[in-house]
């Protein structure tokens, strides 16, 4: 108890602790362990976790409150918390034990109760006023709420920390899984921990994370993912977003309005052959101008267009260059040919897509092999065409 006396000033201890108040002093130091004994077992009884605490340290526990509570009305004024160093103490303590915070507040009120009623019940043994009992009452809730904020800011703090790290150990795990594969090891506690099927196939994603895509790109990917029935696990990895699609995606759920290129269906362990592929549909897709979700196997040969761009420049000179004789006229050449070529050949289909009448359409198809020397019934033709087409998204303008 002397460390008690020494935390106030000479004055106030020589005011305080003559005569009764010294006296409820040694009283409570004789009936310290009976005190504790009684909050320990009031603790076990009616506060949920605390039966993962040792009893010992709950008592130790005890006596510390005990003794911040006697340092509290001795002061004769509402701690600070820094003054309460027991409160970051505790819950560091809690925390390490897994009690929840809401168990760790309730206990402490309790422990400040029925310290307050031994008090009280001491009180008139030794003619301590009325007024003096409930200058205690009032100090003592106000050590409960410094405690209480104290403790829980440590908490906060211990989750934030926690959450912190748990996601960057998400996010390593999905990138290495999708972009390098790893060990069994670590494969299947990934797997358990995010609820990823290993039994089952999933895609590898891949989306441009550059500053283009806007904000929330990920929330977005997911919840594109979302409406389509299937669940999106994502992170980044050099300015890429990479995922795990589980579940397979409706193709008739609102597109995310960007690039994202779906590898096929491989097994977990096997997931980095479904990167490639949705990469290779990514880099595709970027050089295409395409805004919308691709695979390898719905781009078939516009795949090679971003490999070669040689091929391109070759065909730019052979298909496009030649139509600048035709002045504003070469762009409504080009929809022309780009409504044909999308519509089989069908030229009333064709017309009826720009719109134009179909001797329109027929006059711009003849007008643009007039310019080119090229032939739009000769399949390698055809080919070339829709390759040049596609590099420049369907607009000579756009080269």
């Amino acid at each position: 108890m002397d460390e008690l006396r020494a935390t106030t000033s000479p004055d106030m201890r020589g005011e305080l602790l003559d005569g009764p108040w010294e006296e409820l002093i040694a009283r409570l130091e004789t009936d310290t362990e009976e005190v504790v004994d009684l909050i320990v077992q009031r603790l076990f009884d009616t506060v949920p976790g605390y039966e993962l605490v040792d009893r010992e340290m709950l008592a130790a526990s005890v006596r510390r409150n005990i003794d911040l509570s006697i340092r509290t009305i001795l002061a004769g004024r509402e701690p600070s918390p820094a003054e309460v160093p027991e409160a970051g103490a505790l819950a560091i303590e809690r925390l390490g034990q897994g009690v929840p915070l809401d168990s760790v507040l309730s206990g402490f009120r309790i422990c400040m109760i029925m310290i307050l009623r031994h008090l009280i019940e001491l009180a008139p043994e030794y003619d301590i006023p009325a007024e003096e009992v409930l200058e205690w009452s009032t100090l003592l809730w106000s050590l409960g709420d410094v405690f209480s904020t104290r403790a829980a800011g440590v908490y906060r703090d211990r989750e934030i920390a926690r959450a912190v790290a748990d996601s960057a150990r998400r996010s390593a795990w999905i990138g290495r899984v999708v972009a390098e594969g790893v060990e069994t090891s670590e494969l299947l506690w990934g797997a358990a921990m995010y609820d990823v099927p290993t039994e089952v196939p999933v895609r590898a994603l891949t989306a441009s994370a550059n500053p283009e895509s806007g904000n929330g790109v990920e929330e977005r990917l997911r919840a594109w993912a979302s409406r389509g029935g299937a669940r999106l696990l994502t992170t980044v990895r050099s300015s890429v977003i990479v995922g795990i699609v589980i579940g397979e995606i409706d193709r008739e759920a609102e597109s995310p309005a960007m690039a994202v290129g779906l590898g096929q269906p491989e097994l977990l362990a096997d997931l980095p052959r479904s990167f490639a592929s949705a990469s290779l549909a990514l880099k595709a897709a970027d050089s295409l101008g395409l805004r919308q979700v691709v695979e390898p196997e719905t781009l078939s040969w516009r795949l090679a267009i971003h490999t070669s761009p040689e091929t391109t420049d070759l065909l730019q000179r052979r298909y496009l260059d030649p139509l600048g004789e035709a002045g504003s006229f070469a762009d409504d050449l080009v929809e022309s040919v780009q409504a044909y070529l999308e519509h089989r050949m069908n030229i009333p289909a064709a017309a009826k897509s720009i719109p134009v009448h179909v001797n329109t359409l027929r006059y711009r198809l003849r007008r643009f092999e007039e310019l080119t020397g090229a032939d739009l019934g000769e399949v390698n033709t055809l080919l070339e065409v829709s390759w040049v087409l596609a590099a420049c998204g369907g607009t000579r303008s756009k080269l």
